[in-house]
C-alpha cells in the first residue's frame, strides 16, 4: 500500500491521464497569469481565471488547496482576506464602490492557487525560467523602444510593459531569479551563461532606461536579503559590501530624491500647478496618521479612504485654499500599512503582517524559499511609498511568486504490505 508522509499528495499519486492534464493545465495558465500581470491584465485576469476552473475540476487540486489553505502561508492570506471582506460592512460608500475597492484583494487567492499548483522544485523552476525568460525579452525590447522613442507610458520613454514602476518591480525580480539559478552548480555551463546573460540585461535596463525608482530599491533590497539568506561566512560579506558600493555607484538619483523630501517635509504648498509627488505623499501621510488617530480600531471600511480624506485634508495645508493637486481626489495614500489601517483598522495591519509572518514560517525547498523572501522583504519596503500588494501588476505579481515559491514540498513514502 502507498501512504503519504507529507501533508500535501505527490502528483505521482495521479493515476488518471485526465487530472494530470488539468493539474499541467493549471500550472500554465498560472504562468501566463504571472507574465500578464506585468505586460496585459486582460490576459493576467483570463489565466488567473483558467487556472481556478482547472483546479476546481480537478480532485487532486482541489484536496491541495484545502491543505495548503491550513498552512501560515495560506491562512495567513485567508485571514487578511476575510478582514478586508469584513471591512465592506462599515464603509460609507456605495456597494458598488466598496466591492470595487475590494476587489483589489481577490489576488491573495491567488497565493493559496499556486500554493497548491507548484509543490515540485522542478515546477518552481520552471516558473521561475519563464519568468526570467519574460523579463529579459521586455528588458530587451525597452532598449529598442528607448532607440525608437517610443513608450507604453507616456513621459517615460522605453516602457513596454503595464507602465514604469510595474516594469522596474518585474525587473528587479528577474534580475533576482536569473541571478540565484545561475550560481546553481549543477547547472550546464550554456545554462548559466544564459540565465548571467538574462540578469545583466535586465539589470542595465533597470539602471538605464526604466525610470521607475521602486524597482532600484527592490532590487537593492532583495539582493541584500538574498545575500543574507543564502551565503556564508565570509561569501556572506564579501557579497554585501560589493551591493554597497554599486548601490552608491548606480543610484545617485535614489540619494537625490531621499535628500529632497527631507527638505519639502516642513512646507506644503499648494500654490503650484504641477503635482509633486513628494508633496503629495507627505499630505497624504499627514491626513492619513490624523485620520488612523481618530479611528484606530476599525477604520473607514474598504473604499472609504476617499469621502474620509476629503473632510481631513483641509486641516492639514496651512489654511490654504484646496487648489491645484492639493485638490485631486485620492484614491490611495501610496503606503501599503498606512492604506490598510485605514480601511481595516488595527485588525487589519495585523492581519497584514500576520500575512508577512506566515510566508516567513512557510517551510519550503532551497533556493526558492529564499527568493521569495527576498522578495517579500523588498514589496515590504518599497510599500512605504506605495500600495504595491493592491496594485494590479504588482499585488498580482507578489502573489503568484510568494504561492509558486513558498508551495510545500509534495513528497511520498511507498511502504509495500
Amino acid at each position: 500500500m502507498t501512504s503519504s508522509s507529507d501533508p500535501l499528495p505527490h502528483a505521482g499519486n495521479l493515476t488518471q491521464p485526465p487530472a494530470l492534464r488539468l493539474d499541467a493545465a493549471a500550472r500554465i495558465s498560472l504562468v501566463v497569469a504571472a507574465i500578464g500581470s506585468f505586460t496585459s491584465p486582460p490576459v493576467a485576469n483570463a489565466g488567473a481565471a483558467l487556472a481556478l476552473a482547472l483546479a476546481l475540476a480537478s480532485s487532486p487540486l482541489r484536496s491541495r488547496l484545502a491543505l495548503v489553505a491550513a498552512q501560515p502561508l495560506g491562512l495567513g492570506a485567508l485571514v487578511l482576506l476575510a478582514v478586508m471582506t469584513a471591512a465592506t460592512a462599515w464603509s460609507p460608500v456605495p456597494w458598488a464602490e466598496r466591492l470595487s475597492a475590494w476587489w483589489h484583494w481577490r489576488t491573495l487567492l491567488l497565493i493559496v492557487l499556486a500554493a497548491a499548483a507548484f509543490g515540485e522544485p522542478r515546477l518552481k523552476e520552471r516558473f521561475c525560467l519563464a519568468l526570467v525568460a519574460a523579463t529579459a525579452a521586455g528588458a530587451l525590447a525597452s532598449f529598442a523602444l528607448r532607440a525608437a522613442e517610443r513608450t507604453r507610458d507616456p513621459g517615460f520613454p522605453g516602457t513596454v510593459f503595464l507602465n514604469h514602476v510595474t516594469q522596474s518591480m518585474a525587473l528587479a525580480v528577474g534580475v533576482l531569479m536569473a541571478a540565484v539559478l545561475a550560481a546553481q552548480g549543477h547547472r550546464p555551463a550554456l545554462s548559466r551563461a544564459l540565465l548571467a546573460a538574462a540578469a545583466l540585461v535586465c539589470l542595465a535596463n533597470l539602471v538605464l532606461v526604466t525610470a521607475g525608482r521602486s524597482g532600484q530599491v527592490a532590487l537593492a533590497v532583495a539582493a541584500a536579503c538574498a545575500v543574507l539568506l543564502m551565503l556564508k561566512g565570509s561569501r556572506r560579506w564579501q557579497a554585501l559590501i560589493v551591493l554597497r558600493v554599486a548601490l552608491a555607484v548606480v543610484s545617485p538619483e535614489l540619494q537625490q530624491r531621499f535628500r529632497r523630501v527631507a527638505q519639502e517635509a516642513p512646507v506644503l504648498d499648494c500654490s503650484t500647478q504641477a503635482e509633486n509627488s513628494t508633496a503629495l505623499r507627505l499630505l497624504l501621510w499627514r491626513t492619513g496618521a490624523a485620520l488612523i488617530r481618530a479611528r484606530p480600531w476599525f477604520g473607514y471600511g474598504v473604499g472609504g479612504l476617499m469621502p474620509a480624506y476629503e473632510r481631513e485634508v483641509q486641516n492639514h495645508v496651512g489654511g490654504q485654499p484646496l487648489q491645484n493637486w492639493c485638490a485631486r481626489p485620492v484614491h490611495d495614500p501610496h503606503n501599503q500599512y498606512l492604506r490598510v489601517t485605514l480601511e481595516a483598522g488595527i485588525f487589519g495591519m495585523l492581519a497584514l503582517l500576520g500575512l508577512i509572518a506566515g510566508a516567513a514560517r512557510q517551510k519550503a525547498s532551497e533556493p526558492y524559499r529564499a527568493c521569495a523572501l527576498a522578495i517579500l522583504a523588498a514589496w515590504c519596503v518599497t510599500s512605504l511609498f506605495n500600495s504595491h500588494f493592491e496594485t494590479f501588476g504588482e499585488g498580482h505579481l507578489i502573489a503568484l511568486l510568494l504561492g509558486v515559491l513558498l508551495a510545500p514540498e509534495q513528497r511520498t513514502t511507498t511502504i509495500h504490505a
